[in-house]
């Protein structure tokens, strides 16, 4: 897929924040189904619901996490880290991200990718989807098992790879949403799940740097980021949408679920790949 070509359709892949229905994630009238947990063989998709209209607190009362304030982002490096460490010192979690784009004859996925982690017990699974292969690895005892699947085709493989917790957490498709982006004032409510503060850019300052590849930054006519955070540091979720100068859309959303709830169970596949 070339991802220089943005869709012709629109496309909005929007994901819900699971437990957070008092603050909508993105769209006041739009948010969708909880993410289904990583599978072997499966990939989440999102059904809109509609949710209720939260009563923000005033910014200049509110507690911020470290590198976040009333005025946006002060510090992307300490938000960026202030990520990393709030999932590596959680239990067990779940993190997606995925690019949707259009067509003349619908909308899909132009990359997914799953995470289930349980720090705990250093196990973890990653699914990553580009279109072209899939690619599941799973990490138990310090050891990576493989299976990669191209045009149906299928490998296993097994070698010894060290659990490094923060590799772990998305901030790979986070850490630029931090350093390129101006954000206003955040809305900020209180849920059953903690604080959630939401934030809308202002101005990408570097689009490039958010979507290589995609698009230029003379091609495009919009680009709008929202980020929403726990107040325990973490994303819990992100969304950026691009139009470029012919009306053209492309949609991205990452999303941190079932924190300290999440169960990483080893894949089917996981003998096949042992093996070798």
């Amino acid at each position: 897929m070339d991802r220089r070509v943005v869709a012709t359709v629109a496309v909005v892949v929007v994901l819900s924040l699971a437990g957070c229905s008092a603050l909508p994630a993105f769209d006041q009238d739009q948010t969708p189904a909880a993410t289904p947990s990583p599978t072997a063989t499966t990939t989440p998709s999102a059904t809109p619901t509609p949710t209720a209209t939260p009563t923000p607190q005033d910014p200049a009362n509110v507690d911020y996490p470290d590198g976040y304030g009333p005025d946006g982002i002060e510090d992307p490096d300490a938000a960026a880290r202030t990520h990393v460490d709030a999932l590596v010192g959680a239990d067990s979690y779940r993190f997606r991200f995925d690019v949707g784009v259009g067509s003349g004859n619908g909308t899909e996925d132009a990359f997914v990718y799953l995470l289930s982690v349980d720090q705990a017990n250093e196990t973890a699974l990653e699914i990553r989807d580009d279109g072209d292969a899939t690619r599941y690895q799973y990490y138990e005892n310090d050891r990576l098992y493989l299976r990669l699947v191209v045009d149906g085709d299928e490998q296993y493989n097994a070698t010894d790879t060290e659990f490094v917790p923060e590799q772990f957490t998305g901030s790979q498709y986070l850490g630029p949403l931090f350093e390129h982006v101006e954000y206003g004032t955040p809305e900020t409510v209180d849920t059953d799940n903690g604080t959630l503060h939401r934030y809308r850019s202002e101005n990408v300052t570097d689009p490039d740097a958010i979507l290589p590849g995609n698009a230029t930054e003379a091609e495009i006519a919009s680009f709008t980021v929202q980020l929403v955070v726990h107040e325990d540091g973490y994303v819990r979720g992100a969304r950026y949408i691009v139009v470029t100068e012919n009306g053209s859309e492309l949609a991205a959303v990452a999303l941190v679920e079932d924190v300290n709830a999440e169960t990483v169970t080893r894949p089917e596949w996981y003998d096949r790949a042992a093996e070798g």
